[in-house]
């Protein structure tokens, strides 16, 4: 609902309909104002013509008469006539009172019933007494509840329809936002293959709109690939030199009896054996991006991660770590590929291992629900490096005097998006705990 009340589209349909109802307030409420006032002009215009016919009377006994003889012609519930005489005696069909705002307009006894909704009168002193002719106020009334009935029946069809329309165009346009947002939440999340469906042949804003996001995704994917296919080349083509210089030094080095030299060859060999496993590393994560094809196979990730976590807990006991294996008693299987599954598992364990002092705990659970975590108690990762440290080659400042080449999570990263699982870095006070939270099937 929070979502839907600040949506363009739906807050633009409802000012709509809110200037349609404003707009026919306004004009009804003229109209009615402009009615009641010509109204009530005739009814003064009424009165004044009856006080005039009774100006004739030049004596209280005359004027008693023509009053008398109106009274009994007119019915009191639309028109009042009365006179005062000068001896405080009444005559006409309803009973009158003089009272400092104007005058009060009383039901005879055993007379006929007044006016529910009031009198418009005027006072007139006449042969010296008072003359009173007063106009019910029915017909304005009747104006009024006319007015109320034609505002119901114009202006709730009119904003219900509006409603109808508005709604319609709001939930189509709605719609077409909601497309354009999830596709840019996929290329922010790095689906760069996500692009808005076309608008149908229309070529309104959001049909541009969408159309030149997918310029800018196309663009960005050829870009991307393209960096992607020269990565590629340049580990491609400096794997296989660096793994005869490594051959070439490992020749050497049995030709060499020891001493100084052969060290130094023996150094020679581990950094062109890191540079290798470096460039392996890199061509493994472009082939997974690029969407190599993987055979795909249910996996129990309780038996994969207790066969990983045995091989790993010697040498995390010889390194003064503790491997903790929490593992559910029931099979968890997910699809997969499990050499994948296995290599990012030894990652995972690798870096904690790696990364984390001696004397402390790593723990690798699985749970129930396909989730596989794998929580260490060392220095962690701050909040706002731990997209970063799922680039290639990036390394924390930290790190860097500490083995390593800034590919192992960005491996893990890259088989946890080929299965489609989620891959999340927490706090886990202290340390990091990393979570693969697979599909379920």
């Amino acid at each position: 609902m929070r979502g839907l009340a600040g949506s363009t589209p739906v807050r633009q349909a409802l000012g709509i309909v809110a200037v349609v109802a404003v707009v026919n307030l306004v004009t009804l409420g003229l109209a009615f104002w402009g009615l009641s006032r010509s109204t009530e002009a005739a009814l003064r215009g009424n009165l004044a013509q009856s006080v005039a016919g009774f100006q004739v009377a030049a004596s209280p006994r005359a004027l008693e008469i023509l009053v008398a003889a109106a009274a009994d012609a007119a019915d009191p519930a639309s028109r009042v006539f009365v006179y005062i005489a000068p001896d405080g005696r009444v005559t006409g069909n309803a009973d009158a009172m003089l009272v400092r705002d104007g005058v009060e307009i009383r039901e005879l006894p055993e007379g006929r019933a007044l006016s529910n909704d009031g009198y418009l009168p005027q006072i007139e002193p006449m042969a010296g007494g008072i003359l009173v002719v007063a106009e019910s106020r029915t017909p304005l009334r009747q104006l009024r509840e006319t007015f109320l009935s034609v505002l119901l029946m114009s202006l709730a069809p009119t904003v219900l329809i509006s409603l109808g329309v508005g709604a319609v165009i709001a939930a189509r346009a709605r719609a077409r936002v909601e497309r354009i947002e999830s596709t840019l939440a996929l290329l922010g999340d790095g689906a760069l293959d996500s692009r808005i469906p076309e608008a149908d042949g229309r070529q309104d804003d959001l049909a541009r709109i969408g159309a030149r996001i997918n310029r800018m995704a196309a663009a960005q994917e050829a870009a991307t690939a393209a960096l992607r296919q020269v990565s590629a080349d340049i580990a491609h083509d400096l794997k296989t030199p660096l793994q005869r210089m490594t051959a070439i030094l490992q020749e050497l080095r049995a030709r060499q009896a020891e001493g100084e030299e052969a060290a130094l060859t023996d150094r020679a060999i581990a950094e062109a054996e890191g540079a290798v496993a470096v460039f392996q590393a890199l061509l493994q994560i472009a082939q997974i991006e690029g969407g190599a094809r993987v055979a795909m196979e249910p996996v129990d990730l309780v038996a994969l991660a207790r066969g990983i976590g045995e091989l790993y807990a010697p040498s995390a006991e010889d390194d003064g770590h503790h491997l903790e294996i929490d593992l559910p008693a029931a099979p968890v299987t997910v699809t997969g590929n499990r050499s994948l599954l296995g290599q990012m598992l030894s990652n995972l364990l690798e870096n904690a291992l790696r990364h984390t002092p001696s004397g402390t705990a790593v723990t690798l659970r699985v749970n129930g629900e396909g989730v596989l975590e794998v929580a260490d108690h060392g220095p962690g990762i701050p909040a706002e490096d731990r997209d970063k440290v799922l680039r290639r080659l990036y390394r924390l400042e930290r790190s860097r005097t500490t083995p390593g080449h800034g590919l192992g999570l960005s491996l893990v990263a890259a088989i946890a998006a080929q299965h489609g699982a989620a891959l999340t870095l927490e706090d886990n006070a202290p340390g990091l705990r990393v979570r693969v939270a697979f599909p379920s099937n």
